[in-house]
């Protein structure tokens, strides 16, 4: 299992499907089970992530109106 507090490794969305990229996230997340969803779900699937507390700055999706874009925040906080 990637431990990503060392490595900073996340996949970037562009060019992915919410499908792919989801469970993507999810298996690199998998000590946390926090499965996939259907797109139409992404923003509870995003708070489930940024509720784990596992990492500071991680955005909620209530600021965002993609999945992409808040993937993107996603990614930028991760890397810090």
């Amino acid at each position: 299992m990637i431990d990503i507090t060392e490595t900073k490794e996340v996949y970037d969305p562009r060019g992915m499907t919410w499908d792919l990229w989801c469970a993507s996230m999810a298996s690199l997340f998998s000590a946390n089970q926090l499965g996939t969803v259907e797109e139409a779900r992404w923003h509870e699937w995003a708070n489930g992530l940024a509720g784990i507390g596992r990492f500071t700055g991680v955005p909620d999706s209530r600021s965002f109106s993609t999945w992409q874009d808040w993937a993107f925040a996603l990614n930028n906080a991760l890397r810090r």
